[in-house]
């Protein structure tokens, strides 16, 4: 690998990991707050903005969620919840608990942020 590659993949890395989520937040809070205005679309953008928002959100919680239950069970080991335990090589297992975190984070949200009536 050159110079240029490697800084090329470290940018990516930083981009992935720094930027993308704090722009799904941003630009979910952003439809989310366009969606209070009633009109035609007004509920699609709303629960669009709470998508892009439960994305970071929900893989944030998932990571405290497995560091808390490895701390609670008092060992030094990332513990995936509620599906694979300490393998982290099971992708399946994994991006389920992902799923169900995500899932989770996005029902909470849009009952938070229901429409008033």
């Amino acid at each position: 690998m050159n110079k240029l590659e490697i800084i090329l993949r470290t940018l990516l890395a930083n981009f992935i990991v720094q930027v993308l989520p704090v722009l799904l937040i941003l630009v979910g809070i952003f439809l989310v707050i366009k969606a209070r205005k009633a009109g035609p679309g007004a509920s699609i953008r709303r629960y669009l903005g709470i998508l892009l928002v439960s994305l970071p959100a929900g893989i944030i919680v998932y990571i405290a969620a497995g560091i808390c239950a490895a701390a609670l069970r008092g060992d030094g080991h990332f513990y995936s919840v509620p599906f694979g335990g300490y393998s982290v090589s099971n992708n399946a297992a994994d991006l389920t608990s992902i799923l169900i975190w995500v899932t989770l984070v996005f029902v909470v949200l849009s009952g938070i942020l229901r429409p008033r009536q």
